[in-house]
Order: C-alpha cells, then structure tokens, then sequence
C-alpha cells in the first residue's frame, strides 16, 4: 500500500480543530517575543528556514515580518545566503519571491 501525506489548510485546521490553532499561536506568539534573539532576528531566522524549505508562504510571511522588526535588504539578503550555503544554491534561487523580497 503507498503511502501520502495530506496537508490540511490552517484555515480547515482552526474550523475542525481550534484549540489546535489556538495553541500553535500561543507558541508562536511565545518564541517570537523578544529574548536573548530580538524579534527580528528570530524572523531572520525564520526567512532563512523557510528558504530550506522551500515554503512560499512561510518565506513571504517571515520576510515581511522581519522587514516589519527592522531588518534591511541586506540583512534578508544575508539570512538567505547563509541558508544557500547550508544548503547550496537551489535554497535561494529557487522561487523569484527571493528577487521582489529584497528589491
């Protein structure tokens, strides 16, 4: 028997599932809080992740939300570079939101 994975929308999820939902953002809400990493780097963070795994919407989300905490052009440029060399080029280069994320 083959076997999938099924990705459920957050959306579906927090209608079948709120308390669920509800405790991802508590998380959330907790490791993103300023600590010994600001939130912004924590974003940084974030950016560069979502590069390795190649999730549009988690790059576009995190990208915005460290612009949103003060990071530069130059510090998302530099949060992806560090996850294409982890990784090799295919970490960056790999969706053109990259491009419309640092220009």
């Amino acid at each position: 028997m083959a076997s999938y994975c099924i990705f459920m929308s957050l959306e579906l999820l927090a209608k079948q599932e709120p308390s669920v939902i509800q405790a991802l953002y508590r998380l959330k809400n907790e490791v993103f809080k300023d600590g010994a990493l600001s939130t912004k780097h924590k974003e940084l963070i974030a950016t560069a992740v979502s590069c390795l795994l190649k999730c549009d919407i988690c790059l576009e989300v995190h990208a915005q939300k460290a612009k949103d905490a003060g990071a530069t052009k130059e510090e998302l440029r530099e949060a992806m570079m560090v996850a294409m060399y982890l990784s090799g080029p295919s970490a960056v280069i790999w969706t053109p939101k990259i491009d419309d994320i640092i220009e």
